[in-house]
């Protein structure tokens, strides 16, 4: 009978202490599974940031100009650029060009892309080098027919940025693989403007 007795007091033990020791196992995989719910605003708040990081480091503009009168030119030039820091930037753009000469009554067409490279240095000085392919008339022949030409245009100038907005002064010399009919000639001058979108 004692002999029972002890049985069923160390049966009684094993259960209540594994019964215990299942409860605190199951605690502590009810505090290991718990997770933190993903904070949508903080999610929201890191991709703004990395799109306004984007907006800043974009600018458009390009270079417009007019003459009118007995000869009318009229160019338009917009461009994109990335400014990977305050010093360097890349860019890409396109060119066209509607010139009428009043004498003979002509007129002409210059349409072409490019891409291009600056540097800015001191807050005020530019370095700019830029290929463009140009499409154009060539009037030489007796009947007129449109080629192309490559141009290289490297040099320097002003260069300020204030702001969202900058202005530059440029002057290039340009290398064509058509130096005999070449459309912008040995030397070019580049006036223009850009905004950063944010």
């Amino acid at each position: 009978m004692q002999r029972v007795q002890i049985y069923r007091t160390i049966i009684g033990i094993i259960l209540i202490g594994g019964f215990s020791f299942h409860l605190s196992a199951q605690n502590d995989d009810v505090s290991v599974t718990y997770h933190q719910a993903p904070n949508a605003v903080k999610d929201s708040s890191f991709f703004s940031s990395k799109r306004n990081d984007i907006l800043q480091k974009i600018a458009i503009g390009g270079t417009l100009g007019i003459q009118v009168g007995t000869y009318t030119y009229i160019e338009l030039s917009p461009d994109v650029s990335y400014h990977f820091n305050k010093w360097v930037a890349v860019g890409v753009g396109g060119t066209y060009i509607f010139g009428h000469d009043g004498h003979n009554k002509s007129s002409s067409h210059v349409y072409g892309a490019r891409v291009f490279a600056e540097g800015h240095f001191f807050n005020y000085i530019g370095l700019h080098v830029a290929y463009q392919a140009l499409n154009y008339d060539d009037f030489r022949q007796q009947i007129s027919q449109r080629i192309w030409s490559n141009n290289l245009s490297m040099g320097g100038g002003y260069y300020q940025r204030i702001d969202r907005f900058s202005l530059y002064f440029f002057l290039l010399y340009n290398i064509s693989d058509r130096r005999d009919y070449n459309v912008f000639g040995d030397l070019l001058v580049k006036v223009g403007f850009n905004i950063f979108l944010k």
